[in-house]
């Protein structure tokens, strides 16, 4: 549960946009600085048993119709969700109050096996607002912020004209800092001319990475002629996937990377903005015929209604070091969402060889879509998508497998880097000689 939790707010905390092969249409973006909601008169919620009912039964029929995973959490954990209706109901009918039906609902929705789908806290509600609401409004992002603007949702989140303010002040604040964390992007060299090393404990979004680019811009040019390079997200649980994209990997990349990826997703009324504003296909079982995936991947795939292709290319920038030597991707079971994103490009493109364990999955697709409850105000996101990537790996079922595997050891991390097994898979890979 302590893992979940951390991907959960990791995956809040740092995204503008949720971590994921997304692709963003950017034209003129709407101006927070201009909302000016009307005022709400208090009110006190009041719910009752029936309230809460009503709510996890709206909840239980939305992902039944349109939530992607449900097979292959039966297959990874042999839980049938949908089976447990009565369980659930009854467990949420306990509710006494709002807190206590926010938690339950998330323990039951944690059945799921899925930390991109949960309640919305309250404390992040103006964050989730203002995010999505300065997307342009070509955008079919920008339409999740109309939830927060529903008078409900408004007092559940308390979004109103002065706690948006006190927002844009503070990120403003953070905006004229040159204070970013410490600490997250680490670089050292491990064997001198022969093996570097960069870690990143977390996919930062740009407000952030302030001291990132300063500590790396500094490292890559007295690496750039080295002979390998190893690349550490172990325990990196996701953030904003422009941090690889637009960040990190063009200063290092001597070429472009390109991959093709593909989205599944079903039909309806809650689906339909998104499927039109993509250009999303009607003709699946037509695409699955041209395509060499397995059967069994097939067979999932089949049980949607619509599809898109698209290509996720990477290129170096002006400022890249072209670094030549071998890339090494260090991974495990913690990484995941956009670090996922990451693992899987690597893997599918041979950018970098992975070495580790098996990743935590969900890195291929776009931003979980989010809906309203009728009665409490609380907002639920969740994924409406399957990603499968160019190789025909659902990834959400089959995470990222590494190339060279070495067993997690968690304080391995934290010992000096040539005690460390997994480095020292690297160092014999590479045919280093110490």
């Amino acid at each position: 549960m302590k893992r979940k939790t951390r991907i959960f707010l990791s995956s809040f905390i740092l995204l503008i946009l949720i971590g994921s092969f997304s692709y963003y249409k950017f034209k003129t973006k709407s101006d927070i600085n201009s909302i000016n909601l009307k005022e709400l008169e208090p009110k006190d919620f009041n719910l009752s048993k029936e309230d809460y009912i009503e709510d996890f039964d709206f909840v239980y029929k939305t992902l039944k119709e349109y939530y992607p995973f449900f097979e292959l959490n039966s297959e990874l954990n042999n839980i049938n969700w949908l089976d447990n209706k009565e369980k659930y109901e009854s467990y949420i009918s306990n509710s006494t109050n709002d807190i206590l039906f926010y938690q339950r609902m998330n323990e039951v929705l944690n059945e799921l096996n899925n930390p991109h789908t949960q309640l919305i806290p309250e404390s992040y509600g103006v964050h989730m607002y203002l995010s999505y609401y300065n997307l342009p409004s070509s955008n079919w992002r920008h339409d999740i912020s109309t939830l927060y603007e529903k008078d409900d949702v408004r007092r559940r989140y308390n979004i109103n004209n002065e706690t948006i303010e006190e927002y844009i002040i503070e990120r403003k604040n953070n905006d004229d800092s040159t204070m970013s964390p410490q600490g997250n992007l680490i670089a050292h060299k491990i064997i001198e001319d022969e093996l570097a090393y960069i870690r990143v404990n977390s996919m930062l979004n740009d407000l952030y990475i302030k001291n990132d680019k300063k500590v790396l811009k500094k490292f890559l040019k007295e690496i750039k002629d080295y002979n390998n390079l190893i690349l550490d997200i172990r325990d990196n649980t996701g953030g904003s996937t422009e941090y690889w994209q637009k960040f990190l990997l063009p200063k290092i990349i001597d070429r472009d990377y390109e991959t093709t990826f593909y989205l599944f997703i079903k039909s309806g009324k809650l689906n339909k903005n998104i499927r039109e504003r993509e250009n999303f296909k009607t003709d699946v079982n037509a695409f699955l015929d041209r395509t060499n995936f397995n059967n069994e991947v097939k067979g999932i795939l089949q049980e949607f209604d619509c599809y898109l292709e698209s290509k996720m290319i990477v290129k170096p920038d002006i400022n890249s070091i072209k670094f030549k030597g071998n890339i090494y991707l260090l991974v495990d079971d913690s990484v995941y969402s956009s670090s996922e994103s990451l693992a899987s490009f690597c893997k599918e493109t041979g950018l970098a060889k992975l070495v580790g364990t098996k990743t935590g999955g969900d890195g291929i697709g776009i931003d979980p879509i989010q809906i309203n409850l009728p009665n409490s105000g609380y907002v639920l996101r969740f994924p409406n998508n399957l990603g499968v990537t160019s190789s025909g790996s659902i990834n959400e079922l089959d995470k990222t497998s590494p190339d060279i595997i070495v067993e997690k050891n968690i304080t391995d991390i934290y010992s000096n880097f040539l005690d460390q097994k997994i480095i020292q898979a690297v160092i014999e890979d590479a045919k280093i000689n110490r």
